[in-house]
């Protein structure tokens, strides 16, 4: 699958979970950016659910990004204000020049 870099016109972070300690001892997540890159984004699916008395909306998009090994499901993207949590990683044709990732907006982590 051929990809024109001039596609990714989205400027976004990846970030990565950091737990830390606070102090009494527990542990709360953060989230720390690892790299700043180019994207192309797209929407793909929108779901409204009802649940515990409240509409919960989703939001589905495919992000293409160039090629990064230090990348996992558990991190999540940042587009401005906006937050997607990665579901699946797909290394496009398993050459290492771009990779697909499927992330939810609207769903916690």
């Amino acid at each position: 699958m051929a990809r024109s870099i001039g596609n990714l016109r989205h400027h976004v972070e990846i970030q990565s979970p950091v737990n830390t300690t606070d102090t009494g001892g527990g542990a709360e997540k953060t989230w720390s950016t690892q790299n700043v890159v180019w994207a192309s984004l797209k929407p793909i699916k929108g779901v409204e659910t009802y649940r515990q008395g409240q509409v919960q909306e989703t939001l589905s998009h495919e992000l293409y990004i160039r090629y990064t090994a230090d990348i996992g499901t558990n991190y999540r993207v940042k587009y401005g204000t906006r937050t997607f949590n990665i579901r699946h990683i797909r290394n496009i044709d398993e050459r290492d020049r771009y990779l697909l990732l499927m992330c939810d907006e609207g769903v916690a982590a």
